[in-house]
């Protein structure tokens, strides 16, 4: 019997790697879509901390969105998906020295607001009338400072346009940790 059970809590723990692996993929390609220079440049998103991390969260609810629509292996790859944002998070922290004491509290806040977000987008997605994704678009984006010149129309056409390209990917690909991601800064058709 004992080896049976190692047998089967090494299947385990292997899948749990391939999965958090295929995570931190993913992971990757939103934050290297999230830094796309048109974002900043050309639709006015403040480079800011702050702006950063409101077109990280919108990228992240995009594929959370999509990884839902895969069951429960879509469901599982979605929480290591947030588990390796909130690694990546506590690391930026530290690195930006925020004291060790003070990490968890703002880890906690950016998760909460994080859902916060995922329940925003989530909704003005599943509606067609792009007044309600560009009021999302505005509350979370036009209230940064440094917003002035953002480009609401502009946004929501992408992110209309990126949740079309993900929902047209076949789910074997994006439970592999690909994701087709429209160009940042073009006018999406």
């Amino acid at each position: 019997r004992a080896p049976h059970w190692k047998a089967m809590m090494l299947a385990w723990l292997r899948q749990r790697g391939n999965i958090r692996r295929t995570a931190g993929s993913l992971y990757g390609s939103i934050v290297t879509q999230a830094r796309s220079k048109g974002l900043y440049a050309q639709w006015g998103v403040p480079d800011t901390n702050e702006g950063r991390f409101e077109i990280i969260a919108l990228h992240l609810v995009l594929v959370s969105c999509r990884l839902a629509r895969e069951g429960r292996r879509g469901t599982e790859l979605g929480q290591a998906l947030t588990e390796a944002f909130v690694v990546d998070l506590d690391d930026t922290l530290r690195e930006m020295t925020v004291g060790d004491l003070a990490v968890p509290r703002h880890v906690k806040r950016a998760v909460a607001a994080l859902h916060d977000r995922y329940s925003i987008y989530q909704a003005a997605l599943a509606s067609p009338r792009d007044d309600l994704l560009a009021a999302a678009v505005e509350q979370r984006l036009a209230t940064l400072s440094g917003a002035e010149a953002l480009d609401v129309p502009a946004i929501c056409a992408y992110i209309r346009a990126s949740a079309h390209a993900l929902e047209g990917q076949p789910g074997d690909e994006v439970l592999r940790g690909s994701l087709a991601w429209p160009q940042a800064g073009v006018e999406a058709a």
